[in-house]
């Protein structure tokens, strides 16, 4: 006993120290109410004191970039030590309906602290070129700009490139006055990089910047969903010569290369920083036609994909196609739960509308005769596992039994809401770079449960977004738009039977928790991706499963298994402690940005 409360105690304080005091009540009140104790249940004068603790977002972000400012005085003497210092080709596409947003893109690139670049201006025609040299000031520090080629047509871009690295920058953005140098500072540390890009914020008439998108490092199906490589981009001129860039349209030159170059390129890095600002005001984003550029992307990869828009959030619903009827083994581990477990088969068996799957329900030693009843109405595979409850090795047991080219972990708890749900995620997971998907799962109130997990560096998992309605577009709708992620709950996970067994199934010393999020390391380990779909929606109300198994006096038991499984964890995932790469570094716990500390 005191042991455990020793790690506990460990646990508790490395929490607070890294992610503050909000996150560790937010994670403590959860988990004792999981365990239906009345120890520090959340009341009110908790969450008042919550809202006392929590700054001001937009104070932090002032705090963020004074330090970003503060962090480049020094530049002069940094630059001077810098072994590499590339050349910038910055292209801009100039046309009718973006001149008015050049001229602050074009001041910002000229204050670049990092003056090592050249301009490539794309324009449509010769009035628009006149226009922009009697409307722009060509000089800086009283010097006519002599690094600036005007062109008319695309395929004369490649030939005029003479820098190492080819940034397009559409007019509507304005840079930060270090981007150029932090870019260089950056790939004097990662030379091997082939496409760089960087956070963005957006800023009004007045400068005033607010709103920073600190993205994740590279989530391909993040990138499907939206291009969040842009607006800041920078392509090694070596990959960007490959590309046939012929007949692209100016107005989606940007999109279009850099999703070329994705194909391409196999070392792309991110810069944790916000160098470049959005407008308030924005042009088109052309949806339509990126809409085609992306389906072309999916004919050319041979990828049976279909793409839809939804042009009030900005992003694309991909939906992958299922070939060839593979069969699906559910496995739904269970106890005692007869009432729980009637609604979720209920739900597979009416609300499914893809029908090869088989079910298999794993019984933890149920004593209720209404449960052991209701087994023999079923015509589906039930499992006796006579153990003491433990979540990887009863669905390592049904794995074993699993007919299924594909497996889906299911909690008895969870409840079908829509009837594409199944084929949903098997055409996610039968991608041949995706080994395991997970869905949006909700309350019953239509709030998040689940929407990918984050694994902070401490090693305590958390799910971003939970409690938030489940059609926010918080977060530049991250909870709504297909992603990469470091895990996904085994409340609701597929993955190829193929994989797991190349990896070795659930890792048993996981009894209760964290075995899911093992499993998926060890599937990314393993060159795979696992992914979250907003496309698979269902009811998820949380631990009867694990609750079923204890009496009045072992509820203590699941503290026990989550501080002895937390350490387990960590020992095992040494680089944790580096963050996690979908979640970016200057962001606490629920989104917000982390305290700066000078």
């Amino acid at each position: 006993m005191v042991s455990r409360i020793k790690k506990l105690t460990k646990l508790s304080l490395d929490i607070i120290k890294t992610h503050g005091l909000s996150y560790y009540l937010h994670v403590a009140i959860e988990e004792l109410e999981n365990q239906k104790l009345d120890l520090l249940r959340e009341d009110v004068q908790i969450k008042k004191h919550q809202q006392q603790i929590q700054e001001s977002e937009s104070e932090k972000y002032r705090a963020f970039l004074e330090k970003l400012d503060l962090e480049s005085t020094a530049k002069d003497i940094l630059e001077n030590q810098l072994n590499y210092k590339p050349k910038f080709t910055i292209i801009i596409p100039f046309n009718k309906e973006n001149s008015e947003y050049i001229e602050p893109l074009f001041t910002s690139i000229k204050e670049q602290a990092y003056d090592n670049y050249e301009i490539i201006i794309l324009q449509s025609d010769d009035n628009l070129k006149n226009l922009l040299i009697k409307n722009l000031d060509l000089t800086n520090n009283n010097k006519a700009i002599t690094n600036i080629t005007f062109i008319s047509k695309i395929n004369d871009i490649q030939k005029n490139i003479h820098g190492d690295f080819v940034c397009i920058l559409e007019p509507g953005n304005k840079l930060d006055n270090n981007a150029f140098f932090k870019i260089c500072e950056f790939l004097n540390k990662n030379i091997d990089s082939e496409i760089i890009y960087t956070d963005n914020d957006r800023a009004d008439n007045d400068g005033n910047r607010s709103n920073p998108f600190f993205k994740p490092d590279w989530s391909p199906y993040l990138f499907f969903s939206m291009n969040y490589l842009s607006p800041l981009c920078f392509i090694r001129k070596e990959i960007f010569n490959k590309l046939s860039i012929n007949e692209i349209s100016s107005s989606t030159l940007h999109y279009e290369v850099i999703l070329k170059a994705t194909e391409i390129s196999k070392k792309i890095k991110h810069v944790s920083l916000p160098l470049c600002s959005v407008l308030q005001k924005s042009f088109s984003n052309k949806f339509l036609e990126k809409k085609n550029i992306l389906s072309s992307y999916f004919e050319r990869k041979k990828i049976n994909a279909t793409v839809g828009n939804n042009t009030e959030s900005g992003v694309f619903n991909i939906k992958f196609n299922v070939e060839n009827n593979p069969l699906v083994s559910i496995i739904i581990p269970t106890k005692n739960n007869k009432k729980i477990l009637r609604r979720c088969v209920e739900s597979i068996k009416k609300h499914t509308s893809y029908k090869n799957f088989e079910i298999i329900i794993v019984d933890n030693n149920s004593t209720d005769l209404g449960t052991k009843s209701y087994y023999k109405s079923l015509s589906y595979t039930i499992l006796d596992y006579k153990g003491s409850f433990n979540f990887s090795k009863m669905n390592n047991y049904a794995v074993k039994h699993a007919k299924g080219d594909f497996l889906l972990f299911l909690n008895d708890d969870t409840k079908v809401l829509e009837p594409n749900w199944l084929q949903e995620m098997i055409g996610v997971c039968s991608q041949n770079d995706v080994g395991a998907v997970g869905a949006k799962l909700v309350y019953s109130d239509n709030t998040i449960q689940h929407a990918g997990i984050v694994i902070l560096d401490t090693g305590a998992g958390f799910h971003p977004f939970q409690n938030i309605p489940e059609d926010s577009n918080r977060y530049f709708n991250l909870i709504n738009v297909m992603r990469d992620c470091s895990a996904v709950t085994g409340a609701c996970l597929m993955t190829k039977k193929e994989i797991f067994a190349k990896i070795n199934g659930f890792d048993d010393v996981f009894d209760v928790y964290y075995g899911d999020a093992d499993l998926c390391l060890r599937i990314i380990d393993s060159g795979y991706r696992v992914v979250y779909t907003p496309s698979v929606k269902m009811l998820h109300e949380g631990s009867h499963s694990i609750m079923a198994t204890m009496d009045s006096n072992s509820l203590n038991q699941t503290a026990h298994w989550a501080v002895e499984n937390h350490f387990q964890f960590i020992k095992k995932w040494p680089l944790i402690k580096n963050g996690d790469q979908f979640y970016n570094k200057n962001l606490s716990w629920d989104y917000s940005i982390k305290h700066i500390e000078y």
